[in-house]
Protein backbone atom coordinates (compact mmCIF):
# COMPACT_ATOMS: atom_id res chain seq x y z
CA UNK A 1 0.00 0.00 0.00
CA UNK A 2 1.54 3.00 -1.35
CA UNK A 3 0.93 6.15 1.10
CA UNK A 4 -0.51 9.07 0.21
CA UNK A 5 1.22 12.88 -0.06
CA UNK A 6 -0.86 14.32 3.08
CA UNK A 7 0.45 10.74 5.08
CA UNK A 8 4.07 11.43 3.69
CA UNK A 9 3.92 15.24 4.51
CA UNK A 10 2.83 13.95 8.11
CA UNK A 11 6.00 12.29 8.25
CA UNK A 12 8.20 14.94 7.32
CA UNK A 13 6.75 17.49 9.61
CA UNK A 14 6.91 15.04 12.48
CA UNK A 15 10.56 14.58 11.82
CA UNK A 16 11.37 17.97 11.77
CA UNK A 17 9.03 18.65 14.76
CA UNK A 18 11.17 16.08 16.58
CA UNK A 19 14.35 17.68 16.12
CA UNK A 20 15.56 16.54 12.43
CA UNK A 21 16.15 20.47 10.79
CA UNK A 22 17.91 19.50 8.30
CA UNK A 23 15.74 18.86 5.36
CA UNK A 24 18.90 16.29 3.74
CA UNK A 25 18.87 14.01 6.59
CA UNK A 26 15.11 14.42 6.73
CA UNK A 27 14.87 12.98 3.49
CA UNK A 28 17.11 9.74 4.35
CA UNK A 29 14.96 9.09 7.33
CA UNK A 30 12.10 9.75 5.34
CA UNK A 31 12.39 6.98 2.65
CA UNK A 32 13.57 4.53 4.90
CA UNK A 33 10.09 5.12 7.60
CA UNK A 34 7.82 5.39 4.45
CA UNK A 35 9.21 2.43 3.08
CA UNK A 36 8.84 0.43 6.41
CA UNK A 37 5.29 1.83 7.37
CA UNK A 38 4.07 0.83 3.82
CA UNK A 39 4.88 -2.91 4.11
CA UNK A 40 3.56 -2.98 7.62
CA UNK A 41 0.08 -1.72 6.04
CA UNK A 42 0.44 -3.89 3.41
CA UNK A 43 1.17 -6.72 6.14
CA UNK A 44 -1.67 -5.46 8.57
CA UNK A 45 -4.07 -5.58 5.63
CA UNK A 46 -4.43 -1.49 6.84
CA UNK A 47 -6.27 -2.70 9.92
CA UNK A 48 -3.68 -0.83 12.44
CA UNK A 49 -3.91 3.38 12.84
CA UNK A 50 -1.36 4.64 10.46
CA UNK A 51 -0.21 7.07 13.09
CA UNK A 52 0.47 4.19 15.80
CA UNK A 53 2.43 2.55 12.85
CA UNK A 54 4.34 5.56 12.54
CA UNK A 55 5.29 5.79 15.28
CA UNK A 56 6.36 2.51 15.99
CA UNK A 57 8.90 2.96 12.88
CA UNK A 58 9.99 6.03 14.94
CA UNK A 59 10.57 3.89 17.60
CA UNK A 60 12.55 1.14 15.48
CA UNK A 61 14.77 4.09 13.70
CA UNK A 62 15.80 5.40 17.14
CA UNK A 63 12.74 7.74 18.25
CA UNK A 64 13.01 8.23 22.29
CA UNK A 65 11.42 10.32 24.98
CA UNK A 66 12.81 12.83 26.34
CA UNK A 67 11.79 15.94 28.45
CA UNK A 68 10.18 17.68 25.37
CA UNK A 69 8.27 14.55 24.82
CA UNK A 70 10.50 12.52 22.11
CA UNK A 71 13.10 12.92 19.66
CA UNK A 72 15.98 11.71 17.72
CA UNK A 73 19.16 13.50 19.28
CA UNK A 74 21.32 10.08 19.06
CA UNK A 75 20.08 9.66 15.75
CA UNK A 76 20.47 13.61 14.31
CA UNK A 77 24.47 12.98 15.18
CA UNK A 78 24.88 9.75 14.05
CA UNK A 79 24.19 11.60 10.52
CA UNK A 80 26.13 14.19 10.93
CA UNK A 81 29.27 11.75 11.56
CA UNK A 82 28.18 9.79 9.26
CA UNK A 83 28.23 12.64 6.86
CA UNK A 84 31.53 13.53 8.02
CA UNK A 85 33.18 10.11 7.94
CA UNK A 86 32.09 10.20 4.23
CA UNK A 87 33.32 13.53 3.37
CA UNK A 88 36.77 13.37 5.24
CA UNK A 89 37.37 10.09 2.99
CA UNK A 90 36.76 11.80 0.29
CA UNK A 91 38.66 14.61 1.08
CA UNK A 92 41.95 12.24 1.79
CA UNK A 93 41.26 11.00 -1.59
CA UNK A 94 41.48 13.96 -3.36
CA UNK A 95 44.60 14.81 -1.96
CA UNK A 96 45.78 11.55 -2.69
CA UNK A 97 44.82 11.61 -6.07
CA UNK A 98 46.74 14.95 -6.34
CA UNK A 99 50.26 13.18 -6.36
CA UNK A 100 48.90 10.26 -8.72
CA UNK A 101 48.26 12.85 -11.57
CA UNK A 102 51.24 14.03 -13.54
CA UNK A 103 49.90 17.11 -14.77
CA UNK A 104 49.38 18.75 -10.90
CA UNK A 105 52.64 17.09 -10.22
CA UNK A 106 54.17 19.56 -13.26
CA UNK A 107 51.59 22.34 -12.10
CA UNK A 108 53.45 22.30 -8.20
CA UNK A 109 57.06 21.78 -9.41
CA UNK A 110 56.61 24.72 -11.43
CA UNK A 111 54.97 26.56 -8.41
CA UNK A 112 58.07 25.62 -5.97
CA UNK A 113 60.44 27.16 -9.13
CA UNK A 114 58.12 30.38 -8.85
CA UNK A 115 58.22 31.32 -5.12
CA UNK A 116 62.02 30.05 -5.13
CA UNK A 117 62.54 32.54 -7.58
CA UNK A 118 60.39 35.04 -6.16
CA UNK A 119 62.64 34.40 -2.46
CA UNK A 120 65.82 35.30 -4.25
CA UNK A 121 64.81 38.23 -5.91
CA UNK A 122 62.57 39.99 -3.34
CA UNK A 123 63.38 41.72 0.03
CA UNK A 124 62.65 38.91 2.51
CA UNK A 125 60.04 41.49 4.03
CA UNK A 126 58.23 41.84 -0.06
CA UNK A 127 58.30 38.26 0.25
CA UNK A 128 56.55 37.54 3.73
CA UNK A 129 53.70 39.78 1.92
CA UNK A 130 53.43 37.95 -1.36
CA UNK A 131 53.24 34.65 0.63
CA UNK A 132 50.31 35.84 2.44
CA UNK A 133 48.69 37.04 -0.84
CA UNK A 134 49.35 33.52 -2.13
CA UNK A 135 47.84 31.69 0.91
CA UNK A 136 44.63 33.75 1.30
CA UNK A 137 44.04 34.05 -2.83
CA UNK A 138 42.27 30.62 -2.36
CA UNK A 139 39.44 33.08 -0.35
CA UNK A 140 38.36 34.45 -3.56
CA UNK A 141 36.96 31.14 -4.61
CA UNK A 142 35.28 30.51 -1.55
CA UNK A 143 33.52 33.93 -1.23
CA UNK A 144 32.08 33.33 -4.80
CA UNK A 145 31.13 29.39 -4.22
CA UNK A 146 29.40 30.40 -0.99
CA UNK A 147 27.95 33.19 -2.63
CA UNK A 148 26.76 31.22 -5.72
CA UNK A 149 25.70 28.51 -3.04
CA UNK A 150 23.80 31.01 -0.58
CA UNK A 151 22.25 32.83 -3.30
CA UNK A 152 20.31 29.29 -4.27
CA UNK A 153 18.70 29.16 -1.22
CA UNK A 154 18.41 25.76 -0.05
CA UNK A 155 17.98 25.91 3.69
CA UNK A 156 19.28 23.80 6.34
CA UNK A 157 21.58 21.17 4.77
CA UNK A 158 24.30 18.46 6.74
CA UNK A 159 25.54 18.16 3.20
CA UNK A 160 26.05 21.87 1.89
CA UNK A 161 27.67 22.68 5.65
CA UNK A 162 30.03 20.35 5.12
CA UNK A 163 30.81 21.17 1.17
CA UNK A 164 31.77 24.27 1.82
CA UNK A 165 33.54 23.65 5.37
CA UNK A 166 35.97 21.26 3.75
CA UNK A 167 36.61 23.69 1.06
CA UNK A 168 37.67 26.05 3.74
CA UNK A 169 39.55 23.55 5.93
CA UNK A 170 43.06 24.44 5.05
CA UNK A 171 42.85 28.29 6.19
CA UNK A 172 41.85 26.71 9.76
CA UNK A 173 44.45 24.25 9.83
CA UNK A 174 47.34 26.60 8.61
CA UNK A 175 46.75 29.87 9.48
CA UNK A 176 48.16 29.49 13.07
CA UNK A 177 50.93 28.30 11.48
CA UNK A 178 51.00 31.53 8.91
CA UNK A 179 50.73 34.06 11.49
CA UNK A 180 53.90 33.42 13.17
CA UNK A 181 55.35 34.67 9.46
CA UNK A 182 56.65 37.89 10.15
CA UNK A 183 59.96 39.55 11.24
CA UNK A 184 58.57 41.49 14.29
CA UNK A 185 57.04 39.82 17.46
CA UNK A 186 58.00 37.81 20.12
CA UNK A 187 56.51 34.65 19.24
CA UNK A 188 57.76 34.68 15.20
CA UNK A 189 59.71 31.62 13.88
CA UNK A 190 63.13 32.83 13.08
CA UNK A 191 63.99 34.58 9.53
CA UNK A 192 66.11 31.71 8.69
CA UNK A 193 63.17 29.14 9.22
CA UNK A 194 60.76 31.48 7.16
CA UNK A 195 61.96 30.12 3.09
CA UNK A 196 61.70 26.33 4.16
CA UNK A 197 58.61 26.82 6.12
CA UNK A 198 56.83 28.76 3.77
CA UNK A 199 57.98 26.43 0.54
CA UNK A 200 56.20 23.97 2.83
CA UNK A 201 53.20 25.37 3.70
CA UNK A 202 52.10 27.45 0.26
CA UNK A 203 51.92 24.42 -1.56
CA UNK A 204 50.33 21.94 1.08
CA UNK A 205 48.04 24.61 1.41
CA UNK A 206 46.80 24.36 -2.37
CA UNK A 207 46.92 21.09 -2.34
CA UNK A 208 44.30 20.71 0.95
CA UNK A 209 42.47 23.36 -1.53
CA UNK A 210 41.97 21.22 -4.35
CA UNK A 211 41.12 18.39 -2.35
CA UNK A 212 38.41 21.04 -0.33
CA UNK A 213 37.26 22.10 -4.22
CA UNK A 214 36.55 17.90 -4.59
CA UNK A 215 34.54 17.77 -1.28
CA UNK A 216 32.63 20.91 -2.03
CA UNK A 217 31.66 19.65 -5.86
CA UNK A 218 30.69 15.92 -4.23
CA UNK A 219 28.81 17.40 -1.62
CA UNK A 220 26.69 20.21 -3.93
CA UNK A 221 25.98 17.05 -6.12
CA UNK A 222 24.32 15.17 -3.45
CA UNK A 223 22.77 18.08 -2.31
CA UNK A 224 21.45 19.03 -5.85
CA UNK A 225 20.06 15.37 -6.28
CA UNK A 226 18.47 15.54 -3.15
CA UNK A 227 17.10 18.40 -3.71
CA UNK A 228 15.36 17.23 -6.98
CA UNK A 229 13.93 14.38 -5.27
CA UNK A 230 12.34 16.72 -2.35
CA UNK A 231 10.68 19.05 -5.02
CA UNK A 232 9.53 15.90 -7.24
Amino acid sequence: MELTKEQIQFIDHRLEKEGIKYWDVRIEMLAHIVSGVEEKLKAENTQYEFKGIVQDAFVALGWKNNFNGGGFDDLNKQGWKNANKRYRKIYHQGFVDFFKNYLSLLVLGVFLLGIYFLSEVLLHKTFLKVSYSIFFSPAVLYIYLFYKTWKKKYGKSVHRDYALTYLLLSFFLLNGVMNFMTIDGDFAFPITYHKPILFFILPLHLILVYAGYGVYKKGMGKVEHMRKQRLS
